[in-house]
């Protein structure tokens, strides 16, 4: 989904963050805005395949087309602002086709219809838009389909460390650099981030049915790597850390209110 941010981005100071994480954490605080932009952008990709709603689609792109570049260019979103820069190009492109009946409606009849509707036509080659409106809902909903299959999010999410024993002996930690408690982040591309001691260790996760496995580089206080059995209603990871000692972490998954990402995607 656009805007998805990482969990523990959310908990960095907002002095801290870049222009780009400001405006991504801010537009996808809310699901069914995505939902809006999204719907709007498939409408005007099925609107600009038919004459009679092209004009109308092309007016829409280069609205949407013009905002969403601004936004690009002042929180430096520097990587999108290419592609968008095409979609504007190509907009007007089409829109010069226009020109002539853009002045004649805007201009000299100040915004009133004084022309008679276009001739129906018919024949298969008439039929191909509506195949392709078909086509397009179906083909997206099958790609997001999967592309959120990929991602379980009853575990990515943001936990504070209630317990964490190596070799059956309790290990005194206190809170990292990132919120107010020792906290584990399970973020949706993998990454796992462990916030504790003062500190913030990086590394990367893997999840096959019961079995987690994670990656630190450098290491937790000498811990390159975890597995163990996670159990998704207690929140508990049962296993051996560096491949041969026991560690037993007791987690809790953070409410709604304390991270609203925990549930914004469920």
């Amino acid at each position: 989904m656009q805007f998805r941010i990482l969990h523990y981005e959310s908990f960095l100071p907002l002095v801290e963050i870049s222009k780009y994480q400001h405006m991504w954490s801010f537009f996808g605080r809310s699901y069914n805005y995505n939902i809006f932009i999204g719907l709007a952008e498939l409408l005007i990709g099925i609107l600009i395949v038919f004459r009679r709603t092209r004009l109308i689609a092309l007016l829409l792109s280069i609205g949407i087309c013009l905002n969403i570049l601004i936004l690009n260019i002042e929180f430096e979103i520097y990587f999108a602002i290419s592609h968008i820069i095409l979609d504007l190009v190509l907009t007007i492109l089409l829109l010069f086709e226009y020109r002539k009946d853009l002045y004649k409606f805007f201009i000299l009849n100040s915004g009133k219809f004084k022309t008679s509707l276009l001739p129906k036509k018919k024949g298969f080659v008439h039929k191909l838009p509506f195949l392709y409106v078909l086509i397009l809902p179906i083909g997206y909903g099958i790609f997001s389909y999967n592309m959120k299959s990929k991602v379980d999010d009853t575990i990515t999410g943001s936990y504070t460390i209630e317990e964490f024993k190596i070799n059956h002996s309790d290990i005194n930690i206190k809170k990292g650099k990132l919120g107010s408690d020792p906290m584990l982040f399970l973020e949706y591309n993998q990454q796992a981030v462990i916030s504790i001691n003062d500190s913030i260790y990086y590394g990367a996760y893997s999840i096959f049915k019961r079995e987690i496995r994670m990656y630190f580089d450098p290491p937790v206080d000498q811990i390159n790597s975890i597995t163990g059995r996670l159990d998704k209603e207690n929140f508990t990871i049962n296993g051996v850390m560096n491949d041969s000692i026991p560690v037993m972490i007791n987690l809790e998954r953070l409410t709604e209110k304390k991270d609203y990402l925990n549930s914004l995607y469920n």
